[in-house]
């Protein structure tokens, strides 16, 4: 009776976070937060999408076999030294502020294309250029583990539930348009100046992200962590303090195995059936280029949807119904790809991979939060970094490797491991106490809307 009583007094409090409307000063901060998350996102995947024109540059011209391991290898490249960015960044938020962190990362994004944009081809300068192409992918790696987090983690501290969950949807939503946005950006130029185009491209990242830099200089820290830091709280942590304790270790791990998942999904979607585009329907650069434009779109307008959900259904349950769905998807992957004979068939076959592939949206919240407030950088950018560096290497090698001896069967038994992961973690996963809080009153909210 006690928890009944509970459970009615609490759809008030709830209602009144809810509709509570965000001062001037945090529209403004959160506006900023999502620029600089679109902008640094930008810079990173503006290679990713023109690989297929970069590798050519940049990389001696070998037999198609190894052309995809060192596709394979460019792409995994940025996720090597994303731990140690985790942790470097992670502990630079922890002890002295998210607002300084993430314009550090973006300021490095943009060294790292300007470098790319001046960087000879490899005819010119030899084994030179790929070995300073890798090594800015590997910068840009570096950074933009704490430049995801970072945003992630200052939305959860200046926004209250149910409304959370929505606001960090709209950070990797805003991310998602980056890459987006570099698709439209490297193929317009790429029109204008097929040879150099790219060079444009990439000197404009470096220009966009110097204005976010600047642009974030205008940040407040987060009250959360402000009131830890006067507290005292920071003061004489080492890196090892700041490292998962034995409370929050299963939430470490539960975290890590559902961001385990995209790296699988976005290498099937965008490389893996890009190149069964130029190779089985004779696409050039540029149509390739468009198509993977469509499905960004796509794939945004589903993080949206998702984020939307968030607002009125618990978001544990949103991963735990498209884990499922993604599930049954993935056992019927083979005969989908084989039964495609037009390429609109893979541009349906890609839309699926990326709506029910959709990693911890609307959920990055209630894992941020389920670690300690001074440790929670630390903690959730190592989770997310390993996640990113152990799928991405199985996933482009094994990837490349699956896929020459036993074709798309062997690419879906790799997609249905990471399927099975990222459940486990999703039905592993235990909330902290606000959201459990959160989750009930959510679950008595959907079901008055549904009696009235």
């Amino acid at each position: 009776m006690k928890q009944l009583n509970k459970l009615k007094l609490q759809p008030s409090l709830a209602d009144k976070q809810a509709n509570q409307h965000l001062s001037v000063q945090e529209k403004k901060s959160l506006t900023l937060i999502q620029i600089g998350a679109f902008l640094e996102y930008f810079d990173l995947y503006l290679y990713v999408h023109m690989a297929v024109v970069l590798n050519e540059i940049f990389f001696p011209k070998t037999d198609p076999y190894t052309a995809s391991l060192i596709a394979a290898f460019t792409f995994s490249s940025t996720y090597i030294l994303r731990p140690l960015g985790a942790l470097f960044f992670g502990y630079l938020g922890d002890l002295f502020g998210r607002k300084s962190t993430i314009i550090i990362t973006t300021s490095i994004m943009a060294f790292c294309s300007f470098t790319i944009a001046s960087l000879p081809p490899y005819e010119a300068i030899g084994i030179t250029a790929p070995i300073v192409m890798v090594g800015c992918r590997m910068l840009q790696g570096f950074s933009s583990i704490g430049e995801f987090v970072g945003a992630m983690t200052y939305v959860t501290e200046t926004t209250k539930p149910p409304k959370t969950y929505f606001i960090t949807t709209l950070v990797a939503f805003f991310t998602n348009l980056g890459s987006t946005f570099a698709l439209a950006i490297g193929a317009f130029f790429l029109l204008i100046n097929p040879q150099n185009g790219w060079r444009t491209a990439f000197y404009f990242g470096s220009a966009i992200a110097v204005v976010g830099s600047i642009a974030r200089s205008q940040l407040r820290e987060t009250p959360e962590f402000s009131q830890e830091y006067v507290r005292g709280h920071t003061k004489n942590k080492t890196l090892i303090d700041l490292l998962p304790s034995r409370r929050t270790r299963r939430n470490f791990f539960c975290y890590l195995g559902v961001e385990c998942l995209r790296p699988m999904y976005f290498y099937l979607s965008f490389i893996y059936i890009a190149a069964i585009l130029r190779n089985s329907y004779g696409y050039t650069t540029s149509e390739v280029i468009s198509h993977n434009f469509g499905i960004s779109l796509i794939e945004s307008i589903a993080m949206i949807a998702y984020g939307r959900l968030g607002l009125r259904y618990y978001p544990m349950s949103i991963l735990k119904i498209r884990g499922l769905c993604f599930l049954g998807f993935a056992c019927l992957l083979p005969w989908l790809l084989g039964m495609a004979q037009y390429a609109w068939h893979l541009f349906v076959i890609q839309c699926g991979l990326l709506i029910l592939g959709e990693g911890a949206c609307p959920a990055h919240a209630l894992f941020i939060r389920a670690f300690p407030a001074i440790g929670r950088y630390t903690q959730a950018s190592l989770a997310y970094a390993l996640s990113r560096i152990v799928t991405t290497l199985s996933t482009a090698y094994g990837c490349a490797l699956m896929g020459e001896y036993f074709g798309d069967v062997g690419i879906t038994i790799l997609l249905i491991v990471f399927i099975g992961i990222y459940l486990i973690s999703v039905f592993m996963f235990k909330p902290s106490t606000l959201e459990k809080t959160s989750k009930a009153v959510s679950m008595h909210l959907t079901s008055s809307r549904s009696g009235a």
